[in-house]
């Protein structure tokens, strides 16, 4: 038997913190282990001989190396390749901007200055989320929205959006809360250093005179 479903903070509270991996010992904070710390490619070389068991696992490393490795995808006509989800990548739940800023400030690929951007400054997902529920032209972000309605979706779809009236309730919701953020939606994915947009127009310290 296994959870179909499971919180990451259950995950990350879980065992002795002597067992677990330090920021160091993974890519980032927050996220999956480095090769030498795992079994199939450094045989846990990083890992001191003394321990009593292997490294314990966090969400990223159950997200990343569990599961198996052959992918069925649904045929779908409107996507490129023709190929279709295999699943949903589900991200939390969030009622606020705050609380959407915290999720990208600490999840695992985080934005550390995302408590002071504005919402679409901080990825590129969010820069055509912001502009596809205020209504705003999105030609110029990273992704594009899909001319296919909701309900000519060929496969599968989350269970949420079968309900009558559930889409347009939370697009509407989100257009509430996004309009109280109080950064404002001024600025874009492009205005983030990290953008390739970004970079090209960033001034190195030296133009700066110091």
């Amino acid at each position: 038997m296994h959870p179909d479903i499971i919180l990451g903070k259950c995950i990350e509270g879980i065992g002795d913190d002597s067992f677990k991996l330090t920021d160091d010992e993974r890519h980032r904070p927050f996220a999956w282990r480095k090769p030498k710390f795992t079994k199939n490619k450094g045989n846990y070389s990083g890992w001191p001989k003394e321990k009593t068991t292997y490294p314990l696992w966090n969400a990223a490393d159950f997200r990343r190396d569990q599961g198996g490795f052959k992918f069925i995808f649904e045929d779908v006509s409107y996507l490129r390749f023709r190929m279709g989800h295999t699943g949903f990548h589900f991200h939390n739940f969030f009622d606020t901007t705050q609380q959407l800023r915290n999720k990208y400030r600490t999840y695992g690929h985080p934005v550390p200055l995302a408590d002071n951007m504005t919402i679409s400054e901080i990825h590129p997902d969010l820069d055509l989320f912001v502009d596809c529920v205020l209504n705003r032209n999105a030609t110029s972000n990273k992704h594009k929205t899909l001319t296919t309605r909701l309900e000519e979706f060929e496969g599968r779809i989350p269970i949420a959006y079968t309900i009558d009236g559930y889409s347009l309730a939370r697009h509407k919701e989100m257009g509430q809360i996004l309009l109280e953020d109080e950064l404002g939606h001024d600025k874009s994915w492009h205005d983030n250093p990290v953008s390739p947009v970004g970079k090209k127009n960033s001034v190195p310290l030296d133009e700066k005179g110091k």
